[in-house]
């Protein structure tokens, strides 16, 4: 069931109706019939894998010793494994169960947190269950936290008219972002990647540019959909996006982009990394090939190379996902171990972090980093990512002839002229207000009804219709 679809508009309309006719003692109740229903829409056949998921990890962990733990996780793991990677394993390729790469996060991660006492275990596991499959978040995230959320899901929500105007306001956001500027920008993207070698330098620029956009747009919308859905609901989720795109280096980029996920690589793989025994052998045998180095740095170099070669392959078992995760695992390392320098150079020339052209020349560095790295990700194999590069760096001029080949994608004449500008104007608005929002989060809040308005009006002219799939469901 798509989130952008009557069949979800009925369903939110019917549930909402039923959770606040229920009872104080019903109400999560109804929550968790209306999040099974939602995941039996999906794929009925595919409900087994996740109550799989649930009863073991709830039962197991009931007594958080340390083969729990392990048979925890190798269950969770290797259902992931098999439906994600069943085509390399030698196994028929077969249709990953709706959301598992996420609830499977949130099952490990409330594991881990059980092990490591930081929690106390469920007692119901029917609050369990709510936790796990609570839908807003079951598809793409936000990745829950246990702790953060059971009260949420299981406490009473009397009805809050300025909570559902909130949440739909979010919602108009979120289908504005995805049908018209992620919609727009697609079907450029997918037809230049989808031939790379075969255009300029210029275009393929373009067509990496709209990618950033598309991605953004997409990702972000979906989550202001859910937020939106989930608010009307009186339950508040994790923010998974602070505008990323501002960021001024690429360790900030990744505390801005995906904050949920981010956080659990942190919480669950990094940090226990770090100071795992075997680390720190590692780092004192680094620290003979570089003296100068200090330890705490050389300490995070295995675990960095651990969980982004992990954030790849999470993506899917191709050359494109686990390159860039190599990518930015080398990027983060040279990020960690210049630090220090980079300090005493700026203090030497007098770098002012507060100018406005140091920022902007810092963003645009940022960026440029990241394009690469989005190269490498959305190719569809090595040999496009070479043709990318080779013709970027080869064949890029900016002329006349130039600049009408790389609107060819968009149509020919009047067509390609009116996408380019429809394009031009709704990304320079996404972008006025993003900026708004960074100098002040509560830009943009007052005359809701009026944006609102406006948002629907361009949604029914410019939305592209059968774009309602979003992008990270793949995973």
């Amino acid at each position: 069931m798509s989130l952008i679809s009557l069949p979800f508009f009925i369903f939110m309309l019917c549930l909402l109706g039923a959770y606040y006719k229920a009872g104080e003692k019903h109400q999560w109740k109804i929550l968790l019939i209306g999040s099974a229903f939602f995941y039996f829409c999906a794929n009925p056949a595919y409900i087994i894998f996740i109550i799989i998921s649930i009863v073991s990890t709830w039962y197991l962990m009931r007594n958080p010793v340390k083969s729990h733990f392990i048979w925890t996780i190798v269950i969770n793991l290797g259902l992931l494994i098999i439906f994600k990677y069943s085509v390399n394993i030698g196994v028929r390729d077969l249709a990953a169960p709706l959301g598992i790469s996420f609830y499977t996060f949130m099952t490990l991660g409330y594991a881990h947190d059980c092990y490591d006492k930081k929690i106390e275990p469920s007692n119901n596991i029917w609050h369990y269950a709510l936790f796990i499959s609570y839908f807003p978040q079951l598809t793409q995230g936000p990745i829950g936290n246990y702790q953060e959320m059971q009260g949420q899901l299981t406490e009473y929500h009397p009805f809050d008219l300025q909570r559902i105007k909130t949440g739909g306001y979010r919602i108009i956001i979120g289908v504005f972002k995805k049908l018209v500027i992620a919609g727009r920008v697609g079907f450029y993207i997918d037809t230049v990647y989808g031939s790379p070698k075969g255009y300029s330098g210029l275009t393929l620029i373009v067509a990496t540019l709209f990618y950033l956009v598309e991605m953004y747009a997409d990702f972000s919308g979906y989550m202001d959909i859910v937020c939106g859905v989930s608010d009307m609901l009186g339950i508040r989720l994790k923010e998974n996006f602070r505008r990323p795109y501002f960021a001024k280096s690429i360790p900030e980029y990744w505390r801005r982009w995906h904050i949920s996920l981010n956080e659990w690589f942190n919480t669950h793989l990094f940090m226990p990394s770090v100071t795992t025994k075997w680390n720190k052998k590692v780092a004192n045998a680094l620290s003979k090939v570089f003296p100068k180095a200090k330890k705490g740095t050389l300490r995070l170099i295995v675990p960095t190379i651990i969980v982004w070669i992990i954030t790849g392959v999470w993506h899917g078992a191709k050359f494109s996902y686990l390159g860039w995760g190599i990518y930015f695992a080398f990027i983060m390392l040279v990020s960690f171990c210049t630090q220090g320098y980079v300090k005493k150079f700026n203090a030497k020339i007098h770098w002012n972090p507060d100018n406005p052209g140091i920022k902007a020349f810092q963003i645009a560095r940022t960026l440029l980093f990241l394009s690469f790295g989005e190269i490498i990700y959305r190719s569809e194999k090595f040999s496009d990512t070479v043709a990318i590069f080779k013709n970027i760096f080869t064949d890029t001029r900016i002329n006349g002839a130039e600049i009408a080949a790389a609107m060819t994608p968009f149509g020919n004449g009047n067509q390609a002229a009116a996408s380019v500008i429809i394009i031009v104007i709704l990304v320079a608005a996404q972008f006025v207000v993003e900026l708004a929002k960074e100098k002040d989060e509560k830009a943009f809040t007052g005359h809701r009804y009026v944006y609102a308005f406006l948002m629907l009006v361009v949604i029914a002219l410019f939305g592209v219709a059968g774009k309602s799939n979003f992008m990270y469901q793949a995973f």
